[in-house]
């Protein structure tokens, strides 16, 4: 098929620069918004596990339910900062295409699991439209498959990587030359 020049956006075969720089802002989208969504599934785990009682006591003082409480948090921070982190390096030169790819699977897998708790201290009810909970469950499913699939995302994270440090600066030490008997006429390679 033939496009007239005048209706071509950007320069002729290289749609690929324009859908890759567009995916960036989408990525990070993604990301951050699925940190909100597992955050709301976990605050009302949080507050139905202080009323919820069983054996005359609230589950919430069961380690089988705060431990969870704890990794979900634990994970969400950790994850809210690689976001962070993603959003500066597509801020000061663009050049995030890694970053933006770790920070979208890392968040949606943590949103899973922290939703996943969630809907499990809930116990039965979690899994009924009673809390929105099992909704919040289809949405971040929705958000691993959107915008790139984690397997995507691993493609981009080690293809970025292996650029990174195959291209090497000048100023970069080689770290195998550490090695007290590094010797290169014994290194297999093939």
């Amino acid at each position: 098929m033939k496009v007239p020049k005048e209706n071509l956006v950007g320069s002729e075969n290289e749609a690929f620069l324009i859908f890759d720089s567009m995916m960036i802002p989408e990525r990070l989208t993604s990301a951050a918004g699925v940190l909100g969504m597992a955050r709301a599934a976990l605050d009302v785990a949080v507050r139905y596990s202080s009323r919820r009682k069983a054996f005359g006591r609230p589950i919430r003082e069961f380690q089988g339910v705060s431990f969870k409480v704890a990794d979900a948090i634990m994970e969400l921070d950790a994850a809210r900062g690689l976001v962070y982190l993603a959003a500066r390096a597509a801020d000061e030169d663009g050049n995030a295409r890694r970053l933006v790819s770790e920070a979208k699977r890392f968040a949606t897998e943590v949103a899973w699991r922290v939703v996943n708790h969630s809907m499990q201290i809930l116990g039965g009810i979690g899994y009924t439209n009673v809390f929105p909970v099992e909704r919040l469950l289809r949405d971040i499913r929705l958000a691993m498959i959107w915008t790139g699939t984690s397997e995507v995302m691993n493609l981009i994270i080690q293809h970025e990587y292996y650029r990174e440090v195959l291209k090497g600066k000048k100023d970069e030490r080689e770290v195998e030359l550490d090695a007290t008997d590094y010797n290169e006429e014994e290194v297999v390679f093939e």
